[in-house]
């Protein structure tokens, strides 16, 4: 009837400006005459064109409500001053995890949440943290390296969080990256006895806590991490260019077990468990590991270069060195306040169903990129939702955005909200979105997520702007960036990267089973130059990064689209089917891997047929009432159950052997490199430990779980225990 109303308005609106057109120019002759004619013949164009649009409006708006109207107003609303403005403000200042800056910042970010009219709370735990001192160091003869607090409020020491406590001495052996490869080689190398000695590593390529877990393996005693001028100085460096100066020390945790290693699994509330000290020795990093900058690597580098040991990898000597190096670390490991700040939006038809948008606060140091440029981009989602809720919308679904607090020691604030909200999380989580180093160098998009996504992912990016201007969309971008960056000119389509761990994710995935996506811009090779340094500043990112935040803006547009999608639409983007391909596609690779054991991946395989038929039928019941030939609310429900808890049926309880905060047997974080993804990983940690009956074991609690997801996706599924 409103509509009806508005086009009565419309239609003498048009007339009455015909008429006004008509009375201007009677008496001018034939003019008028032809005009009153071409007025007629104009108005039965302007009634029909208004009928037509009336019917096309209407329906469109019965079978989409406000869905596609909202996301066009909310993606004009997303603004690069305004996210420039943001990425400035929290890269002020240092302000790491604990810091009177970081508590300002969530009370600043809790303030603006309560002004876009969200729900806001803090989300609070008393968690182990560890924090550096002046009292470590690495020393030589007459030279030595005190890690010393930098100019400034809350630059800390340069410092590895939760490495070893304690005294070491040993010989320098140069042990490359310190990847289980770089290891191998070295077992190669004749009377070459690692036991004992300090390896000297390289940062980059792989998680620099996996490095230290495999020097640890090896019998080494500490590790000194330093950057290497061929990875990180590759040109101009800052403050002329993009690349890291001689004098930066990048930091970061050593942990392989996330979360708080206080209250492992556990929600770590001040009145709640906490572990004995022997607990804590079972997951905590097992031995002293420093950084220092690359002005002090060296003279450790020299030493090494200076031995006679004969032993060459890598183009160099690797020692060990004749003279012993000492190794002390001292941090402090004590309690302190983590505070997660969370701002919910209640959704209209189906508030118990809930998508979560994160990015962390906490820094190293200055943070512009690493978390700045995600909590950036989150803040300013935040601001374009609040506005269309002051104009009476609210999404379909609920909208959670969450600030986390404490990532960088480890990933604690994300996986105590997890472990918190366990069961509320199972049964109404939907999706998990995570933006944190969002922009750094950017060559190429880079998004990692579990496979459901794929399609949501490629469809929303071919209706995003490219950044660069040089490409049709931001789909011609990513593939045309990646193609030439990997020199594969038959490339078809993009590649989204297996999800592992490294950030805000991964609680949500590896815990309960949440299907989860992170977007980013990167280099396409490794981390940024400036990584985890004093140089990752605001003036780094305006001048090197993203001068004209555009690509701040574009991928703040598309995790916008991505989650409006999951948000505002009545049928879920989710793709069980681009799963089941998935799964498909690595059951090819695993049959391949097994084809030279004695293992049978037969049954594998017809299990995985079975969910691939299964996951047929299920997409076509969804394609059927999206073409509207069936409905019902019931269908409804049952094809958005089965796309957003379809994740939850990889989830096995007692988690991976030796990892049991990693439950997903699909997915998992690489065991020989956190920041990586590894498929199938019972199974691959089984085969890497050339173990086959514990192979065997995890390839058939790996079948069940496919049997369970096919039970869940089945389009008629029913309970029989007959």
């Amino acid at each position: 009837n409103e509509y009806k109303s508005y086009l009565r308005k419309r239609t003498q609106a048009h007339m009455a400006n015909y008429q006004n057109l008509a009375d201007s120019n009677r008496g001018s002759g034939g003019w008028c005459r032809h005009g009153q004619r071409a007025g007629i013949l104009a108005t039965v164009i302007i009634l029909f064109i208004i009928v037509v649009t009336g019917v096309t409006l209407t329906v469109f708006f019965l079978t989409q409500g406000h869905a596609k109207t909202t996301v066009e107003s909310l993606v004009g609303r997303i603004s690069a001053s305004k996210i420039r403005d943001n990425s400035e403000y929290l890269s002020a200042e240092a302000h790491p995890a604990g810091s009177d800056r970081n508590n300002a910042l969530a009370d600043e970010i809790k303030k603006r949440w309560e002004e876009y009219g969200f729900n806001v709370s803090d989300n609070e735990y008393m968690i182990l943290m560890s924090q550096p001192t002046e009292q470590s160091y690495v020393k030589h003869g007459e030279w030595k390296y005190n890690p010393k607090k930098g100019d400034g409020s809350n630059i800390i020491p340069p410092y590895n969080a939760f490495a070893k406590n304690g005294e070491v001495n040993g010989n320098l052996v140069f042990v490359n990256f310190g990847r289980v490869e770089d290891f191998e080689e070295l077992q190669e190398v004749p009377g070459l006895d690692l036991a004992g000695k300090i390896a000297l590593c390289r940062y980059g390529k792989i998680f620099r806590g996996s490095k230290a877990s495999n020097a640890n393996t090896h019998g080494m005693v500490g590790m000194i991490l330093y950057s290497d001028p061929a990875d990180k100085g590759q040109g101009e460096v800052y403050p002329d260019g993009p690349w890291l100066p001689p004098t930066g020390v990048e930091r970061g945790n050593v942990k392989t077990v996330k979360g708080d290693l206080g209250s492992h699994l556990y929600p770590a509330y001040s009145e709640g468990y906490t572990a004995s000290q022997k607990e804590y020795e079972a997951i905590a990093p097992k031995i002293p590991v420093m950084p220092i900058p690359y002005d002090e690597a060296k003279s450790l580098l020299e030493l090494v270069d200076s031995s006679n040991s004969g032993h060459k990898l890598w183009g160099r000597n690797i020692g060990p060195s004749g003279d012993t190096v000492e190794l002390k670390v001292e941090n402090d490991n004590s309690h302190q306040k983590c505070r997660n700040v969370l701002g919910f939006i209640e959704g209209k038809d189906e508030p118990e169903k809930v998508v979560i948008v994160g990015s962390h606060r906490d820094a190293w140091i200055y943070g512009a990129s690493d978390p700045g440029s995600g909590m950036a981009i989150v803040l300013e989602i935040a601001r374009a939702l609040g506005e269309e809720l002051e104009d009476d919308w609210r999404p379909r679904r609920s909208i959670l955005f969450a600030s986390w607090d404490a990532e960088e020691p480890g990933i604690i604030g994300s996986f105590e909200f997890v472990e918190d909200h366990l069961t509320a999380l199972k049964y109404k989580a939907v999706a998990y979105l995570n933006l944190d180093t969002a922009v750094s160098i950017p060559k190429t998009l880079n998004i990692k997520s579990t496979p459901n996504f794929n399609s949501l992912v490629y469809d929303e990016a071919k209706k995003v702007d490219s950044p660069d201007g040089e490409y049709d969309s931001l789909y011609d971008y990513w593939l045309g960036t990646m193609s030439d960056l990997t020199n594969d000119a038959s490339m078809d389509v993009p590649p989204i990267r297996l999800i592992g761990s490294g950030s805000d994710y991964t609680a949500f995935l590896n815990e309960v089973g949440i299907s989860s996506i992170d977007f980013a811009y990167t280099s396409g090779s490794g981390t940024y130059p400036v990584y985890h340094t004093q140089y990752d500043n605001f003036e780094w990112m305006k001048t090197f990064g993203d001068p004209k935040f555009t690509y701040h803006r574009q991928l703040g547009i598309f995790a916008t689209r991505i989650l409006m999608a999951l948000a505002d639409e009545k049928v879920l983007r989710l793709s069980a089917e681009d799963y089941a391909m998935k799964i498909k596609d690595l059951t090819k690779d695993l049959e391949e891997v097994l084809s030279n054991s004695d293992i049978d991946p037969s049954d594998m395989t017809a299990v995985v047929a079975m969910f691939e038929s299964a996951v047929n039928e299920h997409s076509k019941l969804k394609a059927d009432f999206l073409n509207e030939k069936t409905n019902g609310s019931d269908i409804l429900n049952s094809i958005n159950e089965k796309e957003a808890f379809l994740d939850r049926q990889f989830i096995y309880g007692y988690g991976l052997l030796k990892r049991p905060s990693f439950r997903h047997l699909i997915f998992a974080p690489s065991s020989s490199n956190t920041y990586a993804g590894s498929s199938f990983p019972g199974v691959v940690d089984a085969l890497a430990a050339d173990n086959d009956e514990e192979t065997k074991k995890q390839l058939g609690i790996l079948i069940t779980k496919i049997q369970a997801a096919t039970s869940f996706i089945e389009v008629n599924n029913k309970i029989d225990f007959v």
